[in-house]
């Protein structure tokens, strides 16, 4: 009787419990950085009602979500932060929790904005800043109110875990909390950061969105920029030719000045002031511990037509007092005055930065994507600035992957480029390894495969994987604030370069939005910076590969002391390797003119647009045949084709590989999309295939191909295998400890 009384009871006190619950009127939810999620989406498997679970090292960042739903439209929203503590006593004060929202833009909105929108898709990417004391919100039924929060840990904190909650308020009371748990790890992040990276800021952009009017408005907002690079671990980068700095700040740059003797001409001899470089370099290279490195030009070159009309590179080199000299004479000779200014500004440069002890930091960014036609003015740079000063690294974007004749830039066997920045998926294992043995070191750097809105949050992150997979130094992005002139990216995230292939490439060239949505301040407005969850997921990428090269140099560090906690490190190495194998693609990368391509009925391309193309209609095979150095086996085979359900009538991209059909996934977001299409065989250095076109009405546009060692094993989350990397710095700090 005891047995049916109770369950009777424990019967009516869940139907209770459950009416309750269908009568609460806002749900929770915590969800994980990596989760890009839409207006409309319902809850996930992996969304945890009312609870979240972080962790991160000491001074590091770390990130989530609170995704907020409702069975009733509710306004008035508020959002609390608590103080985060341990069980001992120890603080984490609510002030270093940031709290934002997520914003959606149309990423299907054409460039002219005098042309609608007829196919919308919101997308999450711009997080403008909450001000919890005052923002208010409203939830609709079905929708989503998402809250970015990031969690900033200090260096002295202590080792523990953390709880507190957020609390979702409506006037004074709590309707709905999360619960917060972090674990700070029991190591410290290096300041500046392992990893080396340049990331463009464009400082007129940044002028004119946020209304400054005098020298201090510019300086309080770049300064405030500034402390989002230093946040995200990243360095700015001033794509500028004739700079010698890393501040757009007046007065920010190294000054140089020609000396002229009675005849008014330069004597090959020069002057520097470094007084406000010093300045920027003491408050952010010192004081600030920020930034792993900064480029300084200016560039040696100009292009100009010469006397047979042809457009040349010519080398010259100008003063802050609009001075110049050319390293030719018009008869052809050489000019030396051009070589004694040239040594002797950059001897005075490197000898200066290394007693500043920044000179591991620099990097003479030599030229832009160069043609092959430039080579030879090129060595002739690369020559002065070794003869100058050999501990100056020289950089270039490109390496000869896919500009061969850059192999040539060399002199006794030693690369004349210290730093190669090849496109992310132009780089080559075999073309490295060349170089390499040369003395050059490498970077990554990208501008569409990685870091586009419609890409997934893993994909965001998972560049600086493959940056450590290929076992680069550093990353390079060319602007983070690339806004356009006649409207923004909040309206139209497609704005770049209208009518070129750039087009669809939403997000290309901004990590932040403007302030305003629509036009510029009447007054200044430098309280308000807007970044976006791939400038956040960035962060936390570049946070990986600082955790992957701490536990390289610890396991190299205990291989004698402790072999066995070693092999633990490699084995969280390997499990870290296996995941940047899958996330990134690890694919080594073969654009159209690197392919041998066969005469096929209905097939044309351009080597110079870099694109294979049919239009369908008809089956026609095409053989298609790389040269690669690749060792023999079987390798995945990827295909990066177009992706349109409507492209001048047609559907693009449907295909076949081998007799295998293949097609794009056909989304609303147009654009190149990689599509894995099977494995295929590489023997003596070759691999073959062949491509076929549609039957039907559906095009193929193919931009490049390529080819991944096969991964066998699967991988787990990335924070599965993060936290198990964290867990091997640990243990090999603590054995390193022991004495």
């Amino acid at each position: 009787m005891n047995r049916i009384i109770a369950a009777l009871l424990l019967a009516g006190l869940s139907n209770s419990m459950l009416c309750a619950a269908a009568q609460t009127p806002l749900k929770a939810y915590g969800v994980t950085a990596i989760e890009k999620v839409t207006q409309n989406q319902e809850p996930a498997t992996d969304w945890r009602a009312g609870r979240i679970a972080i962790e991160c090292a000491r001074n590091e960042s770390e990130s989530f979500q609170v995704v907020v739903r409702a069975n009733r439209p509710m306004d008035n929203l508020s959002v609390g932060l608590e103080d985060l503590r341990t069980a001992g006593g120890a603080v984490l004060p609510a002030r270093f929790i940031n709290l934002r929202k997520v914003e959606w833009v149309d990423v299907n909105a054409p460039f002219d904005p005098a042309e609608p929108s007829t196919k919308p898709n919101f997308l999450p990417d711009p997080l403008p800043p909450v001000d919890a004391a005052k923002d208010r919100f409203a939830v609709e039924p079905g929708k989503n109110l998402v809250f970015w929060l990031t969690v900033t840990v200090l260096e002295d904190a202590r080792a523990a875990i953390y709880r507190g909650r957020v609390r979702l308020l409506r006037g004074s009371e709590t309707v709905a909390t999360i619960a917060v748990e972090l674990r700070v790890r029991g190591f410290t992040l290096s300041n500046p950061p392992i990893l080396q990276s340049m990331v463009g800021l464009s400082a007129s952009n940044i002028y004119k969105a946020h209304g400054c009017k005098t020298r201090e408005d510019k300086e309080r907002i770049i300064r405030v920029y500034f402390d989002e690079y230093i946040r995200a671990r990243l360095s700015p980068f001033l794509y500028a030719p004739g700079t010698m700095a890393f501040s757009p700040l007046p007065d920010s740059a190294i000054k140089w000045e020609f000396l002229k003797g009675p005849d008014g001409k330069p004597t090959g001899q020069a002057k520097l002031d470094f007084t406000g470089f010093d300045r920027e370099g003491e408050r952010y290279f010192n004081q600030r511990r920020a930034f792993s490195a900064f480029n300084f030009a200016p560039y040696l070159w100009t292009r100009r037509d010469k006397r047979d009309k042809q457009q040349g590179t010519v080398l010259r080199f100008a003063d802050g007092k609009g001075a110049v000299v050319e390293r030719r004479n018009p008869d052809d000779s050489i000019n030396p005055v051009f070589d004694r200014l040239v040594m002797g500004v950059f001897r005075q440069i490197a000898t200066h930065l290394a007693e500043k002890g920044w000179l591991d930091r620099a990097i003479y960014y030599v030229t832009d994507e160069p043609p092959e036609s430039d080579m030879e003015a090129l060595k002739e740079i690369c020559l002065l600035i070794r003869q100058a000063d050999p501990r100056i690294r020289t950089a270039m974007t490109y390496d000869p992957a896919n500009r061969p004749k850059l192999a040539e830039l060399a002199q006794d066997g030693k690369s004349l480029i210290s730093v190669w920045i090849p496109y992310c998926t132009l780089y080559r294992e075999d073309v490295a390894a060349a170089e390499r043995k040369k003395n050059a070191d490498y970077w990554l750097y990208d501008v569409k495969d990685f870091c586009l809105i419609s890409h997934t949050g893993l994909l965001n992150r998972a560049m600086f994987w493959d940056v450590w997979r290929r076992d680069a130094g550093g990353y390079l992005y060319y602007l983070s604030t690339h806004w356009g002139q006649t409207t923004t990216p909040w309206e139209r995230p497609n704005f770049l370069l209208p009518g070129v292939s750039y087009k669809y490439r939403h997000g290309d060239g901004y990590f932040f939005y403007p302030p305003l949505r629509h036009g510029e301040p009447d007054a200044p407005l430098l309280d308000r910076v807007v970044p976006t969850i791939r400038w956040e997921l960035m962060r936390e990428g570049a946070e990986d590969y600082d955790y992957l090269r701490m536990l390289e140099r610890l396991v190299s560090a205990a291989n004698r002391k402790n072999p066995s906690a070693a092999n633990k490190g490699r084995l969280a190495l390997a499990q870290a390797r296996n995941f940047a194998n899958i996330a990134a693609g690890a694919a080594n990368n073969y654009t159209i003119q690197m392919l041998q391509l066969e005469k096929a009925e209905g097939w044309s391309w351009s080597a110079t647009e870099s694109w294979l193309i049919h239009r369908g209609g008809k089956p026609s095979k095409l053989k298609v045949t790389i040269k690669t150095g690749m060792k023999d086996g079987l390798y995945d085979l990827s295909l990066r084709v177009y992706d349109d359900r409507d492209h001048h009538g047609r559907i693009y991209s449907r295909f076949a590989v081998n007799g295998k059909p293949c097609a794009s996934p056909g989304t609303d977001v147009k654009g190149p999309v990689a599509v894995e299409v099977g494995s295929v065989a590489v023997r003596g250095g070759v691999c073959s295939f062949e491509l076929s076109s549609s039957p039907e009405d559906y095009g193929v546009i193919v931009y490049g191909v390529g080819l991944r060692e096969i991964v066998k094993a699967k991988s787990r989350s990335i924070y599965a295998v993060r936290h198990d990397v964290a867990d091997a710095i640990e243990l090999l700090q603590a054995t390193l400890a022991a004495k």
